[in-house]
């Protein structure tokens, strides 16, 4: 007679346990869930990264000044003069 009684009280001990675990979960929203995700994912970190890197090459561009051609010639005669320079 111990036995059964034993196992029974056991048993309700274990589903008690086993459903106070169960209640004890809390639902997420799906806020949370997105959080949690990108908190986690090596591929999105590292996307946002070479965002971030783009970004600062892009303002690094436009703080550099464009460079500039000048050139300057004198004495420069187009047609045929006989080989004397006259201004």
């Amino acid at each position: 007679m111990r036995g059964p009684w034993r196992r029974l009280l056991l048993t309700m001990l274990a589903g008690e346990i086993v459903g106070a675990a169960a209640f004890a979960q809390t639902a997420l929203s799906w806020e949370q869930v997105r959080e949690r995700f990108e908190a986690v994912n090596p591929t999105l970190k590292s996307a946002q990264l070479s965002i971030d890197e783009s970004r600062a090459a892009e303002i690094t561009a436009y703080l550099r000044p464009n460079p500039d051609l000048t050139f300057t010639m004198d004495g420069f005669q187009p047609g045929p003069t006989g080989n004397v320079w006259r201004p």
